[in-house]
């Protein structure tokens, strides 16, 4: 059996402009995240005698059998992944599963699909590295939604810890930055608001507003990238009380693409943690989700009060740290 576990992350500032080619347009800037332990995880056994490869994924509740050549319309991620990988030939049953809600923006399909594609080089026997890897999961996802997609929740997947996507207008670079994981995690509350959202057609709007000139879209991107840049140097400080401002910030310049970013039941709950001196962030593209709340750890508990007066539900998490294995 093969087992791959992933990390889904929770992001801190400079998200968005991951995607080429705002990376591009507005860096100097840095998307950094942590990953953490809601994983998404694939278990493969081999079936023998069988040729059938079969996904069960248990968080949809859906069987899908793999098959190659099918219908453009008909694919999933699933499907994408196989056709990359002529290699397999044998019979395999693949378990799957992600710990992250649906639409919570953590980057649970995108770390599912690190997971599926590194069960399938397991399998396979070829050899890719994270790069590789990651170029591999941005173009399947891509061409799946049909629009540009960004990176950092491929590393996230691919390296755990805290991360950097280092944007400085002549590409991208992937660093592990060197904080404490376990000492952020005790300074973040995550919760979720019971109400999904696609984070693809979310990051899509801001992405085409940014691209096509729109002026106001621009000074809030380069707003973001500045804000990122304080927020590197204020985690490589250890300067906590600047960090959580510096959360609080992105969030408040996110909120100005509009009320879609920050439904009015979230920024009900955002003002009332802001008065109790905590600092929340809608994670990933916003409109619904999951949110993380930056705060002192003799707060914690208080924060999670408010968060479930307000219908919310807090989640258990730590760092997330990724992993293969072959029994």
């Amino acid at each position: 059996m093969i087992t791959a576990r992933t990390p889904t992350r929770i992001d801190l500032a400079g998200g968005t402009l991951d995607i080429w080619p705002l990376s591009a347009l507005f860096a100097p800037a840095v998307c950094i995240n942590i990953g953490i332990n809601l994983y998404a995880t694939v278990e493969a056994r081999k079936i023998p005698g069988s040729r059938a490869v079969t996904v069960n994924a248990r968080h949809m509740g859906k069987v899908f059998h793999l098959e190659r050549g099918v219908d453009e319309k008909a694919k999933t991620l699933f499907h994408r992944g196989y056709e990359c990988f002529p290699e397999i030939t044998g019979g395999w049953e693949l378990a799957v599963d992600c710990m992250s809600p649906a639409g919570a923006g953590l980057g649970g399909s995108s770390s599912l699909l690190i997971a599926v594609i590194r069960t399938f080089c397991e399998i396979s026997g070829r050899r890719m590295d994270k790069l590789q890897i990651l170029e591999m999961a941005k173009n399947l996802e891509a061409r799946h939604l049909g629009i540009p997609t960004g990176t950092q929740d491929y590393i996230a997947a691919l390296q755990g810890g805290v991360s950097g996507v280092v944007m400085d207008g002549s590409g991208m670079a992937y660093r592990k930055l060197d904080v404490d994981s376990r000492e952020l995690c005790s300074r973040l509350v995550l919760a979720y608001s019971g109400e999904s959202r696609v984070s693809g057609k979310a990051n899509w709007v801001m992405f085409k507003r940014g691209v096509e000139g729109d002026f106001k879209a621009r000074k809030i991107f380069r707003e973001i990238a500045a804000n990122s840049l304080e927020m590197e140097g204020a985690l490589s400080e250890r300067d906590w009380e600047e960090v959580g401002s510096l959360m609080d910030r992105e969030n408040r310049i996110r909120e100005k693409f509009g009320p879609s970013v920050i439904p009015q039941r979230l920024g009900k709950v955002f003002h009332t943690l802001r008065k109790g001196g905590s600092h929340p962030k809608i994670c990933g593209a916003g409109g619904g989700g999951c949110f993380a709340v930056f705060c002192h750890p003799s707060n914690r508990k208080g924060v999670e009060t408010v968060i479930r007066e307000s219908g919310m539900t807090p989640l258990k998490f730590g760092p997330g740290t990724p992993s293969l294995k072959r029994l």
